[in-house]
Parts: structure tokens; sequence; C-alpha cells
């Protein structure tokens, strides 16, 4: 084949191309390269530039939503803590009442336990001294009783001695009822 093109043909002919269809074409192919750099180059690297504006705003929106997620988070927590805080601050003043009106209410039911003991107290007093009362006027009518016997009746020391002595057993049983 080579031969053959070194005879008369040129060397596209060798390879087997046609060359006025290869200029043709090449020339065709570099007018197209030419509308398509001149006319859609632009508008697709146009149309590239807004995606990547648009894919470059997303990413900066979704790294400000992390960092806002992060701020909320770090609020939340701190709002918990000083809630918590709060809450605990809350039970221990609750605590502290309750163990105050505990200690009050012991107070007063130990004043009126108090004073109910010494209107007791007062009240036996009262029952002593209207005892004594009586067991004076008891002892009272019985040595009334006693000298109206003794002066009614001649008595000798005998008789004498007896009556003191019922007078002692009476006045001694009186005072133990």
């Amino acid at each position: 084949m080579i031969a053959e093109a070194s005879a008369g043909g040129s060397p596209l002919d060798a390879l087997g191309i046609n060359g006025l269809a290869f200029i043709s074409q090449l020339i065709s192919f570099i007018i197209v390269l030419v509308l398509l750099g001149k006319f859609v180059l632009p508008r697709i690297l146009q149309i590239l530039d807004k995606r990547q504006a648009i894919i470059r705003e997303g990413i900066e929106n979704a790294e400000k939503a992390r960092q806002d997620l992060a701020e909320a988070t770090a609020r939340a927590e701190h709002i918990i803590i000083d809630a918590s805080r709060q809450a605990q601050e809350i039970i221990d003043r609750a605590t502290k009442s309750a163990e105050q009106v505990a200690r009050q209410i012991e107070e007063e039911a130990r004043i009126r336990a108090e004073q109910i003991n010494q209107q007791q107290i007062a009240r036996i007093q009262q029952e002593v001294n209207r005892a004594r009362q009586e067991l004076s006027r008891e002892v009272v009518n019985l040595s009334i009783e006693v000298a109206s016997k003794v002066i009614s009746r001649s008595m000798n020391t005998k008789d004498n001695r007896r009556f003191v002595e019922e007078f002692v057993v009476a006045s001694d049983n009186a005072r133990n009822n």
C-alpha cells in the first residue's frame, strides 16, 4: 500500500482516508467548535456557575444550621442546668420551711401540753385543798363531838384515854378516805 501511495497517490489515500472529505469534516468541526465556544459554552458555564453558587449557598446554610443547632443545644443545656439548680433551691427552701413549721408545731404542742399539765396540777391542788378543808371540818366536827361527849359525861382517865384514841383513829380514817 505504501508503495502505491508513493506511486501516485497522496499519503492519506494510502491510509484509506479521503483527503477532501477529511478537510471538509475538519472545517465543519472547527466551525462547530467555534460556534459552541461562542454561544453554547458561555451558557453552559453560566449554568455551572449558578449551580456552583447554589451548592455553595446550600453548604453555607447547612454549616450555619449546624452552628445554630450547636448554639441552641448549648442554650438548652444551660436552661436545663439553671432549671435544675432552681428546682434544687426550691426543694431546699421547702425542706427548710417544712422543718421550721414542724419545729413550730412541736413547740406549740409542747407549750399546749405544758399548759394542760399546769391546769391539771392546779386542779389537783384545788382537790387537795378541798380535801384538806373537808378533813379539817371533819376533825373539827369530831373534836366538837368528842368534847361534847367528854363534857356530857364525867370521865375518868381511862375513859379519857379511850376517847382520845378513838378520836385519833377516826381522824386517821378520815384522812385515808
